[in-house]
């Protein structure tokens, strides 16, 4: 995120100024927000707790970092935004960046918190995946789509099981061998209120026209207990605070240790937004190590003093960043 100007852009902020012309621009502000340590205790709970199955100390900090923006009904005037690129610690983007036009602003507030709830999903599956601790896919029949051939034989709540009499393990490998299938006559393979059914289903193109969800049965659960923060940006320091409550080994080691990104649940680190403004408020928390997607790195242009940034591509590469005691031998943004 680019939080400094030219100054033609300045020059032409200021001469607005000037003018008066101080009616209210379609702009919001993105400030740092507080650090959220996932080994912290509050009112004698956990924020991150492990629950089913032995875990073990931690030591340190380990904080997502966040992002404070502005409301949507909120009318920023020309000197605010001016005040805003001057100090350099908060960036002006377009409201349509953050509220798209033409959707309510609870809509959005609603996604946040459903890309958080899968953010959560993708970082417990990224970490056992990582730990190689073994867990069940469960298929499961959610609707129909317009117009399905088979919408009177499925029912919603069916547990699929086979597909042309063999085990199907994902709603992608369903998707996929589906799309290969030369057959007229098919079978679907279905577990309906305890009872095994072999079912006789069409397809229209290439699609049976179900939607299909994949459901996770963990061996244990993980309650996470956060508010006010939504989005997808904290799996990956959700995915390091597993696998470290999980192990016997303690990665942070006493250290104030923060980041961002993304995670999928075979442990790919994805880009995040606020880049910069997460550093500060890293920094600000007394952050020493800071793990960032390494696709963000081209759009830091500044570090805070003594933050050292290590770019990560793979929930291994964060892992084997933490488990390095001399961090002068990580690499890093810039």
């Amino acid at each position: 995120m680019i939080r400094r100007t030219s100054r033609w852009q300045l020059s032409a902020l200021f001469f607005l100024l000037l003018l008066g012309l101080v009616a209210p621009l379609p702009y919001v502000l993105v400030e740092p927000g507080t650090p959220t340590n996932l080994f912290a205790t509050v009112k004698k709970k956990e924020v991150l707790e492990i629950v089913g199955k032995q875990s073990y100390p931690t030591s340190g900090a380990l904080n997502l970092t966040s992002i404070w923006v502005t409301s949507p009904g909120s009318r920023l005037q020309s000197f605010e935004l001016i005040q805003a690129w001057i100090d350099g610690e908060r960036a002006v983007q377009p409201r349509e960046v953050f509220y798209p036009r033409g959707i309510d602003p609870k809509k959005v507030n609603q996604e946040n918190v459903a890309e958080m709830k899968v953010s959560q999903q993708s970082a417990q599956l990224a970490a056992l995946n990582y730990l190689d601790i073994k867990y069940s896919t469960v298929l499961l029949v959610k609707g129909f789509s317009e117009g399905s051939p088979n919408s009177q034989i499925v029912r919603i709540g069916d547990q699929i099981m086979t597909f042309q009499n063999q085990e199907v393990k994902s709603s992608a490998d369903l998707r996929k061998r589906v799309q290969e299938s030369t057959s007229d006559q098919l079978m679907l393979g279905v577990l309906r209120n305890g009872k095994k059914l072999s079912l006789p289903i069409t397809k229209n193109g290439d699609i049976l026209g179900l939607l299909i969800a994949d459901e996770y049965r963990l061996p244990f659960s993980v309650k996470i207990r956060l508010k006010d923060i939504g989005g997808p940006s904290a799996g990956l320091i959700f995915a390091l605070a597993i696998i470290d409550k999980l192990s016997k080994e303690d990665l942070v080691q006493e250290r104030n240790i923060a980041g961002t990104g993304t995670i999928t649940p075979s442990g790919e680190v994805g880009p995040i937004g606020g880049i910069e403004e997460k550093l500060i408020g890293a920094a600000r928390e007394g952050a020493t190590l800071f793990l960032a997607p390494s696709l963000n790195c081209p759009e830091i242009r500044h570090i805070p003093r003594g933050l050292r940034v290590v770019p990560v591509d793979t929930l291994a590469e964060a892992v084997s960043a933490l488990r390095e005691r001399d961090t002068e031998r990580l690499p890093i943004c810039g």
